[in-house]
């Protein structure tokens, strides 16, 4: 028989206490942030036939604004996020899930690049120490449900926008995670090619970085026109999730603001 001590133990394993610690944050402060829990342990399914539970989904109080949170309790673990070094990787460049119903502009339901704030590194590459490299990275298979759980809620949402001409909302793929978040900044010049080794990388914390890649084999977002190059058809299968460290979720949302001038090709 388990004594208290260990039922504790087995409950603080799970990702369940970080969950409600974020909810509290928003139970506590939620005014003052300008953002509440909308959803908890929201169900949902894809056509392709994938299901499951979004932990949070959080609404700013204009109504316009939907983060779906996945919540990662990691022990003493840090994630590293890779970068060229010498280059200016601060960027407000964001690729989010927007609907806008007809009346408001051109219809619109899919992936759209805006601008944002904050503002944060971004990376394709992360790095967790001690994952299998036999198998598909941790941030990965995590990133990649995250927004078929973003993309399926707002498919479910904008059905009923419709029947109410609701009007225009954007749909973010967040998670939150207790690992610590590092930039480590690369010397390509000094990676020898006899053994895949940098002998020049810097490290920095980041309170929240994008993570940018393409998750899956399909577009995100529409080519414009058949002039496209191969290299932009790769760019349009990339999809983008915030990576956010716990202890500055509050930031994060207190900071989140969008361009207006970036989303005028939808207001048309």
């Amino acid at each position: 028989m388990r004594d208290e001590a260990a039922l504790s133990k087995i409950v603080n394993q799970s990702g369940f206490p970080l969950q409600l610690a974020v909810e509290e944050l928003l139970r506590d402060k939620g005014s003052d942030i300008g953002w509440s829990v909308l959803y908890r342990e929201h169900g949902w399914s894809n056509p392709d036939g994938q299901s499951g539970f979004a932990d949070l989904v959080l609404e700013d109080r204009y109504q316009t604004s939907v983060m779906v949170l996945e919540c990662k309790r990691v022990l003493e673990s840090d994630w590293l996020f890779l970068e060229e070094a010498g280059i200016n990787n601060q960027v407000i460049r964001t690729r989010a899930w927007v609907n806008n119903t007809p009346g408001h502009g051109k219809a619109h339901s899919g992936y759209f690049d805006f601008r944002a704030r904050p503002e944060s590194p971004e990376s394709m590459y992360c790095v967790v120490a001690g994952q299998d490299t036999k198998s598909r990275p941790l941030l990965e298979r995590v990133a990649a449900e995250t927004c078929s759980t973003t993309e399926a809620i707002a498919i479910e949402e904008y059905s009923q926008m419709l029947e109410r001409r609701y009007g225009f909302r954007m749909y973010v793929s967040v998670i939150v995670t207790t690992a610590r978040i590092s930039i480590s900044s690369v010397d390509m010049k000094t990676i020898a090619l006899a053994t895949g080794e940098a002998s020049e990388i810097t490290h920095r914390n980041v309170p929240f970085v994008r993570f940018r890649k393409q998750l899956s084999s399909e577009f995100a977002v529409e080519r414009k026109n058949s002039d496209w190059s191969f290299a932009e058809l790769a760019t349009a299968r990339e999809k983008l999730v915030f990576v956010v460290n716990s202890m500055h979720l509050e930031e994060f949302l207190r900071t989140w603001y969008i361009y207006d001038d970036s989303l005028r090709p939808l207001m048309r």
